[in-house]
């Protein structure tokens, strides 16, 4: 053929190319919409953390647009700036300002009904106020008076309103350690303020007092007088003060708005994972598609080449196509993300979690970026089906049928094993393997090994769907004679598009029961620890105890009530045992369990002492799980020396015993009597009070006692055993929720990828389909028909997906847990759930590809050539 012919051919392969898109409108649409979803996720995930950037950027920025300067500790780092020294620079003429700042400072109010006002989400602050002094921080006094006394509060103005607080009204305020009344003499606004936050102004000594009992504060905000010279005053704090930070606030605003950034980009990798997984599910359907759309244009293309179409012109006309549907499937994408950002921020307004109006970000990179990935691709997935149409020989358009189907699958099966083979191996070593110390090598062993699974079960899928297929559609098809064989049939006889169709829904279920298993693993194990070890018949707790202990008047409350034989109380001090914390720091400051339990009789938890006395109330020592004692070399009897973070000790006290089974007592604890002589037990947070019932009370009965008496406690939690296991283990639900919700965009885009199937399906089979109505099939017999078929793929999908799903996720599962999920649980219930819904999901999505088939005209699908 000569390169004049195929150069007379161009302006026509590109008007064919336009009017087949035109033709087959609802035929592609399918497919753009699989893009859409997928490029929508990724752009609404990227204007979502734009926006959220922006907003908190205009937050930092507004607090300190009254600030000149802000003085920290050396290095600017957490709690090291003297208040004595904030004292000291408030003397300065050159300063009208010096206000103290302590973070967190988090706190609870109460409205007028008693009971905690809600935020949302948003924070909740206690903030301290100097009346000697003009306010750094863009206060505005709305109502009444600032606070001057001590037990005197003022309170930002819509939470006074969500909350009906009024001047002198007597509310309740739970700080860290404590709760007490206090009167409110004011209401006021502040710019930074947003939808649910709170913020309560105390009388900065008493401030001082509750969250910086060591006089340190983190930094404070310096407010220059008229005609100060801001870089003079800079270099005579830096020059008086040589150990400590000082900055110009609107460098801090620049420092502190690029940390911010770094914080969010957490949560846009975390959303753009779900995005990345919506669109290599989408990918599988959108190369499905287009492979269905060449072997139905077998012969237009055939005929083509027979009239002097080139290779490279038949392909590169697919690839046109597939650009196309890519810009449009990721401009419409674009459209819907900027709908999901809205709409997630609609979602946090009604939460009660407000932002600062900045309007939605739509920088380059949120459309750009979109446009770009969901074009590149749907074109690399329409690349191998364009190049099998650049191959067919125009001989074929004598030929009708998919021609692929009956090509060997025997070359892609044996890769196929063997890539699984590699990628099973490579996770039974991670699951297995004690060679390697470190987890996070053995875990992407496993993550490589994975990869290589899911690689390896697409290649194979079409020679696994020959048998799983054929008997799963002989099975579901039996109750249905005739038209139940015919679906089966239908099923099986295209292994190819079977598996490229169930492929879709394989891998968001394999997703799906992997995350499964290790919840219910989790879970047990959570139920399981809580059945075994706490031998008490209820738990005093704080709800958000990383955040709020329990008050210091509790256990005396409990102890006096009676229904209560004994109740042994837990505190977390923050102690060393040579040199280091029992437990990692939280929020900067390291703690150690201190107790007075009697660990030889189960008092409060059962805990089996291996060597040595584990009976805290009457000796003095700490007692260690026995690997921290392995790791410390200690033995019974050695002497551990106790110190604070602060400087006290040390104290030298004796390893009374160490125990098996750190999830019993964690990883150690220390005696009451060896914790006071650093630190008096005011200092100590109450982290948990073990209530036992007194001889002839029931275990209800002390339930009522206990929540009666705890009713005035805004942040005590009284829990039963059972309860207790349940809260700790619904934590472990909520987050395997979010996991679920995202993961549902993947089955959604593989719900579209059979409907997409099953429609294309149709339409090659419309004389098929007409035979079938010409010999006296009935129009329900037909949607029938593709039901069943619809239901094998999907089912045949999901087994696969349940399968490889169990396998990849008990590697997992039993590498991270293999010191503290003992027993890998699998979720039957789960997988039956999974398995019926994949059945209504097949059905569902063969509603309208069974309605399109059952409409066909007999003699009109037979004449059609």
């Amino acid at each position: 053929m000569s390169t004049s012919t195929h150069t007379g051919l161009r302006k026509p392969m590109r008007t064919i190319s336009r009017r087949t898109i035109a033709a087959h409108k609802l035929r592609l649409a399918l497919t753009i919409l699989a893009v859409v979803l997928g490029t929508a996720f990724i752009a609404g995930s990227s204007m979502f953390t734009a926006s959220l950037s922006s907003s908190f950027a205009k937050i930092i920025a507004t607090q300190y647009d009254d600030v000149d300067i802000v003085v920290s500790g050396p290095d600017g780092a957490g709690r090291a700036l003297d208040a004595d020294t904030v004292r000291e620079i408030r003397e300065r003429d050159d300063l009208t300002a010096a206000d103290m700042i302590v973070q967190p400072a988090p706190m609870i109010l109460a409205g007028s009904d008693g009971k905690a006002i809600q935020t949302g989400g948003a924070p909740s602050d206690a903030i301290p106020y100097n009346p000697d002094q003009e306010n750094a921080g863009s206060l505005t006094l709305v109502d009444g008076a600032w606070p001057g006394d001590t037990d005197e509060v003022a309170v930002n103005t819509s939470a006074a309103e969500r909350g009906d607080i009024t001047i002198g009204d007597k509310v309740t305020v739970v700080t860290p350690g404590d709760q007490f009344e206090v009167t409110v003499t004011g209401t006021y606004d502040v710019p930074t303020a947003t939808g649910g936050w709170i913020g309560v102004l105390l009388p900065e000594d008493q401030f001082l007092d509750i969250y910086a009992p060591d006089n340190l504060v983190n930094s404070a905000s310096l407010v220059l007088a008229d005609g100060a010279d801001l870089d003079g005053v800079i270099d005579d704090l830096r020059a008086t003060y040589p150990d400590l930070s000082v900055d110009d606030a609107d460098v801090l605003v620049e420092r502190q708005t690029k940390e911010l950034k770094k914080a969010l980009s957490f949560v846009n990798y975390f959303l753009w994972a779900f995005a990345a997984i919506a669109l290599l599910v989408g990918t599988f359907i959108i190369s499905n598609t287009f492979a269905m759309i060449v072997a139905e244009r077998t012969r237009e293309f055939a005929l083509l080449r027979s009239i002097g179409a080139s290779r490279s012109q038949i392909t590169r006309s697919v690839i046109g196509e597939a650009v196309i549907v890519g810009v449009i499937g990721s401009a419409l994408g674009i459209v819907l993300g900027v709908a999901l950002a809205k709409g997630l921020f609609f979602a946090l307004k009604t939460g009660g979690i407000g932002m600062p109006d900045s309007g939605l970000s739509l920088t380059p990179s949120t459309i750009i970026v979109p446009l770009v990935v969901g074009a590149i691709v749907t074109v690399l997935s329409a690349w191998a089906p364009a190049r099998r149409a650049g191959s067919i020989h125009p001989v074929e358009a004598m030929r009708s049928g998919d021609s692929s189907s009956h090509n060997s699958l025997r070359a892609r099966t044996v890769i196929g094993g063997l890539i699984t083979g590699v990628g099973a191996a490579l996770c039974l070593f991670g699951a297995f393997t004690t060679s390697v110390d470190e987890i996070k090598y053995r875990l992407i062993s496993i993550g490589v090994g994975a990869l290589a699974v899911i690689i390896g079960v697409w290649l194979i899928g079409p020679a696994l769907s020959i048998p799983v297929v054929g008997g799963l559609g002989r099975i579901i098809g039996a109750p249905f004679g005739a038209v139940g064989k015919l679906a089966s049939t239908n099923s099986r006889r295209s292994p190819r598009r079977t598996a490229a169709t169930a492929f879709a829904l394989t891998l968001g279920l394999m997703m799906v029961s992997s995350i499964g298993m290790l919840g219910a693993t989790m879970r047990h194990s959570i139920e399981s620890i809580v059945d075994d070890v706490f031998t008490s018949d209820y738990v005093v707790t704080a709800q958000n105890s990383n955040v709020f202990k329990i008050p210091s008047s509790v256990p005396d409350r409990i102890t006096d009530l009676d229904e209560v034989e004994a109740a042994h109380t837990v505190y977390h001090a923050p102690i060393l045992v040579n040199g280091a914390p029992l437990y990692p720091a939280f929020g900067g400051i390291p703690k150690s369990p201190v107790s007075n339990l009697n660990l030889d009789s189960g008092e409060g938890l059962a805990v089996t002492i291996t060597e040595g006395s584990g009976n805290l109330r009457d000796e003095r020592g700490v007692i260690l799980f026995r690997d921290i004692a392995d790791r410390f070399n200690l033995h019974v009897g050695d002497t551990v020396a106790l110190s604070t973070p602060a400087g006290s000790g040390p104290v030298e006290v004796p390893l009374l015993g160490t125990y098996e089974e750190m999830q019993a007592g964690g990883p150690g604890f220390i005696s009451v009597s060896a914790a006071t002589e650093l630190l008096p037990l005011n200092q100590m947070d109450i982290e948990t009070v073990l209530v036992d019932r007194s001889d002839g009370t029931s275990e209800s009965e002390l339930g009522d006692a206990l929540r009666t008496a705890m009713s005035d406690y805004l942040v005590v939690q009284v829990m039963s055993k059972d309860e207790y296991a349940s809260s700790q283990a619904n934590q472990v639900d909520q987050l395997l929720g979010i996991l679920y919700g995202l993961l549902g965009l993947a089955v959604i885009i593989a719900v579209l990828g059979i409907i997409n199937t099953l429609a294309l399906s149709v339409t090659e089979r419309r004389r098929e389909i007409g035979m079938l109505r010409a010999l006296g099939t009935q129009r329900g017999q037909i949607r029938r028909m593709i039901y069943l078929e619809s239901v094998v793929i999907a089912l045949f999908g999901a087994l696969l997906g349940a399968a490889v799903g169990l396998g990849l996720g008990w590697c997992f599962t039993r590498t991270i847990g293999e010191d503290s999920l003992e027993t890998v649980i699998i979720p039957w219930g789960q997988l039956g759930i999974m398995l019926v819904a994949s059945a209504v999901v097949g059905v569902i999505a063969a509603v309208w590809p069974g309605h399109r088939a059952a409409k066909t005209k007999p003699l009109d699908a037979i004449s059609d050539r």
